[in-house]
């Protein structure tokens, strides 16, 4: 996984709640890749986009919180999740 993979992940499981094992590699490919999917039609995922592709594909989301402050904004998430 590389950096951005990683703070994507980080970022994912904190604004979405995912189980702490998640997403994994895999997931966070098939997340990455339905992201870019809507990307590339021009536009920009909405929070309830991007809620929807991250419960599919990590269905723990949602079951646990994490403390503190929740900075992953969608811009941010959609940067990362458009790296190479």
């Amino acid at each position: 996984m590389t950096s951005y993979d990683q703070e994507l992940s980080h970022r994912l499981k904190i604004k979405f709640g995912t189980a702490p094992n998640e997403p994994n590699a895999r997931q966070l490919e098939l997340i990455k890749s339905d992201i870019r999917a809507i990307h590339a039609k021009g536009a920009t995922p909405t929070e309830k986009q991007w809620a929807e592709i991250v419960k599919r594909h990590c269905p723990n989301a949602g079951g646990y919180g994490y403390a503190g402050a929740d900075n992953s904004d969608l811009i941010t998430l959609l940067r990362l999740a458009t790296k190479n």
